[in-house]
């Protein structure tokens, strides 16, 4: 997990919050409104979306077009839990935030797959197991 969470407020340009992107080499941000609180993510496919409809430079707020979801991970929750979901939703980042919705960091494809690759490697390295059968 990325910590600490990256965040803009709701009301900064597309145009700022791409900037943002860029200066941290991340994919996505989490949108806060004036009590810190999560009110949605700011993801690339965002900006995307941003650009095919020429928003961009026009001094839009990010959240007329961030995504407002519920999906979000707790702190306590497992690895396999926190893939599973991603993987049923179709998302490569999951915002983590504690139980007031106050951002703690954020979950990427990257992150997971920076946490399997020691495994994955020992499970490559590891001789066939012998099944018993013929």
């Amino acid at each position: 997990m990325q910590t600490p969470a990256v965040t803009v407020p709701e009301e900064m340009t597309l145009d700022d919050a791409a900037r943002v992107l860029w200066a941290k080499n991340i994919g996505s941000v989490i949108v806060i409104n004036r009590q810190d609180r999560m009110t949605g993510i700011l993801t690339e496919r965002d900006m995307l979306f941003a650009i095919s409809k020429g928003l961009i430079g026009k001094d839009v707020p990010v959240s007329s077009i961030m995504s407002q979801t519920s999906l979000i991970a707790s702190p306590n929750e497992g690895v396999a839990t926190v893939l599973d979901r991603m993987i049923k939703a179709n998302v490569r980042h999951l915002p983590v935030v504690d139980s007031d919705a106050r951002p703690l960091g954020m979950i990427s494809t990257r992150d997971l797959m920076s946490f399997t690759e020691p495994f994955l490697k020992f499970l490559m390295k590891a001789p066939p197991r012998k099944t018993g059968r013929k």
